[in-house]
C-alpha cells in the first residue's frame, strides 16, 4: 500500500477538524509533517491548520516559511505567515509578509482587505487606503468596506474622493448612516460648513437619536458662529451618550471664546472624568487654568498633556510663558525651545507631505482645537 503524502494527511486532518477531533486532527498533522515528498501547498496548509487549532505559533509559522523555501512566490503562504505574525504583535515583519501576498496574487481580495486593515491599525492611513481601494475594485458591492475606504480618503485629505465614495453608497442607500456621516465629516474637513449642516440635517432627520450627527452638526453650527444652536446640538450629543468625552471638550472650547472660564474648566473637567487620557483636554484645561491664575494647577495640567503626546509643541509653549511669569527663566527658554524643536518637525514633516502630492493635517477629530 502506497503511504499517503503530506497533502492526504492534512486534508484527512482538516476532515477530522471539521468533526470536532481535535486530537486525531494533530495526529494526521504530526504525520503529515513527516511525509515526502511536500509542497509548498501543503506546508501551508499544515501551518493553517495548527493555527486553526491554536497551537503554539512557532509551528505554524515554521510550516509557512518552509513552504515559502520551497515556492518563494506562493502568495497563501506570505498572506498566512504575516496574518500569524501580526496576531504575534510582529507588525514589521508581518506587514512585510502581508505585502508581498498582496503583490503576488493581486486580485485576491482577502489579501488586500487584511493589508489595508494592519496598515490602519499601524497608523499608515495613506498606505491603508491604497489598499482598500484596490479592495474596493475587487468587490465593489461591498459598501461597509466602501465606507471604510471613503473615510480614510478624507481622513488623509482626500476630501472629494471620500464623498464620491460615499454617493456611491447612497446612490442604492440614501439613508446609509456611515455614508453621511463621513460626507459631512468631509465637509467638516474643507470648511464648508453649510453643506456639513445641510448634510447632518439628512442624516438626523432620518435618525434623530444620533450622538455622533448631533455633535458633528453642533461643530458645523459652531464653525459658522452660531453659538447657541451649536451648544444645543453637542448638549443633545451629551444627553444621548454621557460617555461622549468630545462634546465636553467642546463646550469647553466654546466656553473658554466666550470668557466663561469656569463655564470651560467644568466642561474640561467632565471631558477628563470620561477620558483620562485626553491629552487634548488637558491642555485646554491648562491654558484656562493659567488664564484664571491657577499656575500650578495649569503646570500639573500641560505637563500631564506632554506625557500624553510628547509630540505636540502647544503645551511646551504655554509652560514657558508661566515659568517666565514664575521667575524662571532658564526653564522658560527650555519649555520654549522644545516647542519651537517640535513645531519644527511637524513643519518638515507637513512639507514632506504635501511634497507627496497631499495636503497633510490632522484628521483626529472635534475639529474645534486648542490653539497651537
Amino acid at each position: 500500500m502506497q503511504a499517503q503524502t503530506a497533502a492526504q494527511w492534512a486534508a484527512q486532518a482538516e476532515q477530522l477538524i471539521r468533526q470536532g477531533d481535535q486530537q486525531g486532527a494533530l495526529r494526521d498533522l504530526a504525520q503529515a509533517a513527516k511525509a515526502h515528498p511536500q509542497s509548498a501547498a501543503s506546508e501551508d496548509h499544515i501551518g493553517f491548520l495548527l493555527a486553526v487549532l491554536h497551537q503554539p505559533a512557532d509551528e505554524a509559522l515554521a510550516h509557512f516559511r518552509k513552504a515559502i523555501a520551497l515556492d518563494p512566490s506562493y502568495a497563501a503562504a506570505h498572506f498566512h505567515l504575516g496574518a500569524v505574525l501580526m496576531i504575534e504583535k510582529q507588525s514589521g515583519p508581518g506587514l512585510a509578509e502581508l505585502r508581498k501576498a498582496a503583490k503576488l496574487a493581486p486580485g485576491v481580495f482577502e489579501y488586500q482587505y487584511k493589508l489595508g486593515s494592519a496598515l490602519e491599525t499601524k497608523g499608515d492611513l495613506d498606505a491603508a487606503a491604497a489598499a482598500y481601494g484596490r479592495a474596493v475594485v475587487l468587490k465593489p458591492a461591498n459598501d461597509k468596506l466602501r465606507n471604510r475606504y471613503a473615510y480614510l480618503l478624507i481622513a488623509t485629505r482626500q476630501a472629494r474622493r471620500g464623498i464620491e465614495e460615499s454617493r456611491k453608497v447612497l446612490a442604492h442607500q440614501p439613508s446609509n448612516v456611515a455614508a453621511l456621516m463621513d460626507i459631512g465629516y468631509a465637509y467638516l474637513q474643507t470648511g464648508d460648513s453649510d453643506r456639513a449642516e445641510k448634510t447632518y440635517r439628512r442624516l438626523l432627520a432620518a435618525n434623530p437619536k444620533s450622538a455622533a450627527a448631533h455633535y458633528d452638526l453642533g461643530l458645523a453650527l459652531k464653525m459658522k458662529d452660531a453659538l447657541a444652536p451649536a451648544k444645543a446640538e453637542l448638549q443633545t450629543a451629551i444627553r444621548l451618550d454621557p460617555s461622549f468625552a468630545e462634546a465636553y471638550y467642546s463646550l469647553g472650547i466654546i466656553d473658554w471664546q466666550d470668557g466663561n472660564f469656569p463655564g470651560a474648566v467644568k466642561q474640561m473637567r467632565a471631558a477628563l472624568r470620561i477620558n483620562q487620557k485626553y491629552a487634548q483636554a488637558h491642555y485646554m484645561l491648562g491654558i484656562v487654568l493659567k488664564q484664571t491664575g491657577d499656575l500650578d494647577g495649569a503646570l500639573a495640567q500641560l505637563k500631564e498633556a506632554i506625557r500624553l503626546d510628547p509630540a505636540t509643541p502647544g503645551p511646551y509653549n504655554t509652560i514657558g510663558e508661566i515659568l517666565s511669569i514664575q521667575g524662571d527663566k532658564q526653564g522658560s527658554q527650555e519649555a520654549f525651545a522644545a516647542g519651537a524643536r517640535l513645531k519644527h518637525q511637524a513643519d518638515a514633516q507637513l512639507a514632506h507631505t504635501l511634497d507627496r502630492g497631499m495636503r497633510g493635517g490632522e484628521m483626529l477629530k472635534p475639529v474645534i482645537s486648542a490653539p497651537q
